[in-house]
């Protein structure tokens, strides 16, 4: 790793604002309650705010009947709020983009992943205001015509790569009010969390050397704001699950150092038309009945749960198609985690996606 790597990867890993000289927090924007949010304008970067990410996740079954999970995320990371100087080099980094990329082949056991890691202000990397438009040297992620999202995003040395085509089967959600998704009890301890729950995808997939044909359903995150966990959070537990019922299901538990779960932990239900209703903590619970420990890290991590929504009369069982999920991102963001595709078992179906943090080190300090 190069000098001017290892100094990207420090400032990336310093996450939250005010943890350097350069970094006022103040300076920052704040996600406020009541926060207006506009599309497709809205789908773009925020420079204003310290932290963002565009998050797509999904399974994918290629023709001979092979199933596939697959996660691709850009992070955004601001160094500095203030306007630039006059005079001042425009090489000077200002923003810090991470990204990546894995892919969990069901069958084999195995997921492969990649990461990426470039400073702002190059063609290298960029996110555009007011439209989805990002660029990770050869990775990327545009929405077109009607919502249409293309992703294309490889690694030789992993073997793999996605040429993938998204279209919504329905509206975009706005997560908490109106896309104020409290993180904390501050006004500052927030995002502006918006998500398609569900999209048609289609495209291709390259595993070493062998392209395949395929076919599935995917999610999309997109969060901005500035210092979103508040004190005391180690970590969360994360899911995006499609009911073969046709309802969507997000639902997030931020865990405290003695394990509890703090009370901004909230989940929003997707009904079959799109209409979405907010959950706070006291609506759901979370519990999990085995492990998995992994032998990088020994970090373990829940490896079955089950989540019950009594208002909605929903009880769902949740499995990993694959144990191994972890991703070690010490090239990138720093961030040790699990994100792997899960089933739901049970009366009611489904499939989704799991995201584990804190497990392999906390993120206090980090969001």
């Amino acid at each position: 790793m190069s000098r001017m790597d290892r100094s990207l990867l420090v400032a990336f890993a310093c996450w939250l604002p005010g943890q350097g000289p350069e970094l006022d927090a103040q300076r920052w924007k704040r996600v406020e309650p009541g926060i207006e949010l506009v599309y497709p304008a809205d789908h773009g970067a925020h420079l204003g705010h310290a932290i963002e990410w565009w998050y797509l996740t999904g399974q994918l079954e290629s023709e001979d009947g092979r199933r596939f999970g697959f996660q691709f995320t850009v992070f955004r990371k601001g160094l500095d709020a203030r306007p630039a100087e006059p005079g001042s080099s425009p090489l000077r980094a200002r923003q810090v983009y991470a990204g990546h990329l894995a892919v969990t082949d069901v069958a084999g056991g195995r997921t492969r992943f990649a990461e990426r890691l470039r400073r702002g202000g190059t063609a290298l990397a960029r996110a555009a205001e007011g439209e989805l438009d990002l660029v990770l040297e050869d990775w990327s992620l545009q929405r077109s015509a009607e919502d249409r999202l293309e992703v294309k995003a490889g690694d030789p040395a992993q073997g793999i790569e996605l040429a993938l085509v998204l279209r919504p089967a329905k509206p975009l959600v706005l997560h908490g009010e109106r896309g104020y998704s409290e993180k904390g009890g501050d006004p500052g301890n927030a995002s502006a969390y918006a998500s398609w729950t569900r999209l048609e995808t289609a495209g291709r997939l390259r595993l070493d050397g062998s392209e395949l044909a395929v076919r599935g359903s995917s999610w999309f995150d997109h969060e901005f704001g500035s210092g979103v966990l508040a004190e005391g959070i180690v970590g969360w537990d994360w899911f995006g699950l499609q009911l073969d019922d046709g309802r969507e299901l997000m639902l997030f538990v931020l865990r405290t150092r003695d394990g509890g779960a703090a009370p901004a932990s909230a989940a929003t239900l997707v009904e079959r038309d799109g209409t979405a209703r907010a959950l706070r903590r006291e609506d759901f619970t979370l519990t999990s009945s085995a492990t998995w420990t992994s032998p990088r890290t020994n970090a373990s991590y829940p490896a079955s749960w089950a989540i019950a929504i009594p208002g909605a009369g929903l009880e769902l069982e949740l499995l990993p198609l694959v144990a191994d999920c972890e991703l070690v991102s010490s090239a990138s963001t720093g961030v040790t985690y699990w994100e792997g595709p899960v089933e739901i078992r049970g009366p009611l179906t489904g499939r989704g996606y799991a995201e584990l943090t804190g497990y392999a080190g906390s993120v206090a300090g980090r969001f």
